[in-house]
């Protein structure tokens, strides 16, 4: 019998070469449906005029943010990127004249000279490899959220938002101690709220 973390691996491999089969055509469909989605849930409320939001520019057929980007900043949120911080995550701000530079995987972040700490944050949209409705959460494996997120306290901030597109939904993922909780899941038709 496969081992979890194995199982995980297999899991994480199959989903990853699932959203990269999605034509541009079906993504770029994918990111407008799912800012469609944000604006009739509750989110859409709770994420108003300064507030402190970070998203992610997508790789690897991630479901893109663009969209919802683009509405957030109509609505003066304020954005904030990832950027790597040895084995975690700080969040530098994402403006339109934000400077680029590519870190050690290849993905581009804001070049800035001050970046706040993920507890800092309102919210965070993090990209799924993989869901299940009760919350659980594949990740690319290299656990950066998990670290950046494991000292958050159940019902504070930020609140944490997976999106993914909905072919990547699970049955049932297998979870580990060290994964952190998601509070709610958003697809192009799907809005989860899990707390």
């Amino acid at each position: 019998m496969p081992s979890p973390s194995s199982s995980r691996e297999i899991l994480r491999r199959q989903l990853r070469q699932t959203r990269r089969h999605l034509s541009n055509e079906e993504q770029a469909l994918a990111a407008k449906q799912l800012t469609t989605q944000f604006v009739s849930s509750p989110l859409s409320n709770t994420l108003t005029q300064n507030t402190r939001v970070a998203l992610y520019l997508s790789n690897d057929g991630e479901i893109s943010p663009n969209s919802l980007c683009e509405y957030l900043w109509q609505h003066d949120v304020d954005l904030y990127l990832p950027v790597l911080d040895g084995k975690a995550l700080r969040f530098a701000r994402y403006t339109s004249t934000s400077k680029w530079a590519e870190n050690r995987f290849g993905i581009k972040e804001p070049v800035a000279s001050e970046t706040i700490d993920g507890l800092e944050l309102d919210a965070v949209f993090l990209p799924l490899v993989g869901f299940d409705i009760e919350g659980g959460r594949l990740g690319m494996g290299g656990g950066f959220y998990d670290r950046t997120f494991e000292h958050k306290q159940a019902n504070q901030p930020p609140i944490l938002i997976g999106l993914a597109h909905d072919c990547q939904a699970v049955a049932k993922l297998p979870i580990e101690s060290w994964d952190v909780p998601l509070d709610n899941i958003l697809t192009p038709s799907t809005f989860i709220q899990l707390t």
